[in-house]
This record gives C-alpha cells, structure tokens and sequence, in this order.
C-alpha cells in the first residue's frame, strides 16, 4: 500500500497563459477590425457578454472581409478570444468547440498553403496550433471530458514531437521563427541557439507534463513514466525543474501495479523507484545560485519524504526514520508548511509500528465499525432493529 507518494508539479512552468492570450496590439489590425475589438473590450470589461461576443464576431467578419491572412496572429489570436470569452463564463464546451474549430481551419490551411508558407513559416503556424490544442485539452478537462481531453493531449504531444523532428534538420544559420508570444518552445537540437531563453524551454517541456500529470491522475503510471522522462531530457544541463521531474519518475514507478507475469517483484520496483528519487537528489546537489530557486530546495523535500516511503514498505523502519526526518528539517528550513507536516505524520506512524500499536486506516474503519454495531446492540437489547411491513401497521391479508 502507498502511504503517502507525493508529485509536485512545476512551479516556474506557467506556459498555457501564453498559449492562449495571443492577440496582437490593436495597431496591428485595420481600423475597421481595431474598432470593434475596442468595443469588445469595452463591454467586455462592463461584464455584458452578450455584446462583447457580438463585437468580436465583427471583427473576425470585418477580417475576413479585408482579406487578412487567416493564418496570422492578428487573425487566428482574434479567434482565440473569442473562444476565451466561453471559458470566463464557465461555457466550457462551447470553447471547446470554436477552438476545434480554429484549429480544423488552421490545419486545413496549412495543407493547402504547404509551399506558400515553406518549413520555416510550416513550423511556426503548427507550434500555434499545438498550443491551441493544448488549451482544448485544458477546457475538456475542465468538462469532465477526460476521454477526449486524453485524446487531445496526446495528439498535441504527438504533434510537438513532429516538429521537433522537423526542427531538428534545420541549418543552424537558418531563421527560427518562433517570438515569446508563440506557443511552441525550443526543443532539445536548439537548446543551446543565441538567444534562446530557459522559459521557452519550460513551455516545450510543459506540453510532455501536460500529459504525464493526466495519465498520473488517471493512474496510468506506465504512461506518466515516460512522459516524465522525455520531460526531464529537455534540461540540459540539467536544471531544478529536472528534480521535480525525476522525482515524479521515482514516485510513478513506486505506484505502478505490477501486471501479471512480469519478472520485476515489488521489492525490486521499489528499489528502482528508490534510484530515481536520489537521482533527483544528486542533481539538486550539483546546482548552485542563481540556477538554484526554490524548486531544488522543495524537490529535496519531496524525494527524502518519498525515499523514506519506499524504505518503510520495504521493512526499513530505522531508514525510513531517518529519511522522514530529513524531510521534515528541511521542511521546516524552506518553510514548506505541508511537507513538514507530512513528513511529522510519517514518523508518528513510523514510531506506532515499532512499537506494535500501528493501525492501517481500513483496520481503524473496521474497528470503528464493529464498535458502533456494538453500542447500537446494546441500546436495543440485541434485538434486530423493528421494521414495517410495505401494507403498514393494521393491515389485513384479503382472504
């Protein structure tokens, strides 16, 4: 049984806002598109909806009009807001639906404009409509429509991979096209291009945790493994986001079920769990300021905490102890309030087993129940509880 795994998600990684808000300033855009984007914003900002939705659909008309580029950000970021109005008001499903839509027509332009737009322009029109998935996928789950938001994520992880393949075989003196306000990152090949910033590469690793955090959540931890991993091979060198990341490895592999027939006993996954939690440790303890924020010292917490998880299920109640204190005095040091907590409630439970007053919760339940039953016994003088008849009291058997 799994007391207490913990996954942390990036702190640093914040790349689907960028996705979405798109739209260029408005001196990009005609006067005859501007002035209704202008309105939009007006009833926008005074919560009428019903108004600011009717003005960005004149504006996307006014653009469709004056011939602007249906593949350009002023255009394409046009629509994007039109379907985030739906997400404001909770209208999930019909955000879903505008930006299925925008990214059917994007994808469908690009085909046809394939030698029009060149690799170069390819790459930078895709990397949008990546993002546009993304945040389909975001919206979806927000539904309650896992099915498809898995769908989603996977084609949008899918597609990522594609254009770094693409990328990839690119001449190092050929333009990159892609601007802060895209939706695409730099992907491993380019980590090490002039000018190249770490939030970019946080934005390509966020579309791999994306889809690892939701297999995690559905517990398909085979799946969240891997995705982990393409995440944390992103980081050259490695960085604090890379401790987060390996340490997700490690606790993946400590929940996944064993299938039937596989050589690996527990004992030996969770040995490997172990390996990848101070894999996670090693790493932190190579990075130094200013590379070194807050992550590496939270990552620390988290995989001593999980460490000591692995060696409690594996008997090692003095390693264990010894881990979770750890845990806690860093904890306590970084002020991460949940994790000292954690870690306190682990050495409670720690001290109960070897002392032989160890309790699991499904024992604690059953005895609580049968404790009721008892008391409830005795109040009735052990007499079953009086039931009713459906006909009532008084009634007669016609005969």
């Amino acid at each position: 049984m799994v007391m207490g795994v913990i996954t942390l998600g990036l702190l640093a990684v914040g790349a689907q806002g960028a996705y979405y808000t798109l739209i260029k300033p408005l001196h990009n855009y005609p006067e005859d598109v501007a002035k209704f984007i202008r309105r939009a914003i007006f009833y926008e900002n005074k919560m009428d909806i019903k108004e600011c939705m009717k003005n960005y659909q004149r504006a996307i008309t006014a653009s469709e009009m004056l011939s602007m580029d249906p593949l350009s950000d002023e255009v394409t970021g046009l629509k994007i807001m039109y379907a985030g109005i739906a997400e404001k008001c909770h209208a999930f499903d019909k955000g879903v639906e505008w930006l299925e839509r925008l990214r059917f027509e994007m994808l469908t332009l690009m085909e046809e404009r394939r030698e029009e737009l060149g690799t170069i322009g390819w790459l930078k029109v895709m990397k949008r409509v990546i993002g546009i998935s993304v945040k389909i996928g975001d919206l979806q789950v927000l539904d309650k429509d896992d099915a498809n938001a898995e769908k989603t994520y996977e084609w949008s992880v899918k597609e990522a991979m594609r254009v770094m393949s693409i990328q990839t075989r690119l001449n190092e003196d050929e333009e990159r096209p892609w601007t802060v306000l895209e939706i695409a990152a730099i992907f491993e090949s380019e980590l090490h291009l002039p000018g190249r910033s770490d939030s970019k590469r946080d934005e390509t690793s966020n579309l791999v945790i994306d889809m690892a955090s939701f297999y995690e959540r559905t517990n398909k931890f085979d799946y969240a493994t891997t995705l982990y991993i393409q995440a944390a091979n992103l980081f050259h060198p490695p960085s604090c986001h890379s401790v987060i990341l390996l340490n997700n490895v490690g606790a993946c592999n400590m929940q996944r079920r064993l299938p039937s027939g596989e050589p690996m006993d527990r004992e030996t996954q969770l040995e490997s769990a172990k390996k990848w939690m101070e894999k996670a440790l090693d790493v932190a303890s190579n990075i130094k300021p200013p590379a070194r924020t807050e992550e590496c010292d939270q990552g620390c917490v988290v995989a001593l905490h999980n460490i000591g998880e692995v060696e409690e299920q594996l008997g090692k109640m003095d390693e264990a102890m010894l881990k979770f204190q750890e845990a806690q005095s860093l904890a306590f040091a970084i002020g991460f309030a949940d994790a000292y907590q954690n870690a306190g409630v682990a050495q409670e439970r720690i001290k109960a087993k070897q002392a032989g007053t160890y309790e699991s919760p499904e024992d604690r339940k059953k005895r609580e129940k049968e404790e009721q039953r008892r008391i409830d016994e005795a109040r009735t003088g052990g007499l079953p509880p009086l039931t009713l008849s459906k006909a009532g009291p008084g009634s007669r058997k016609r005969e």
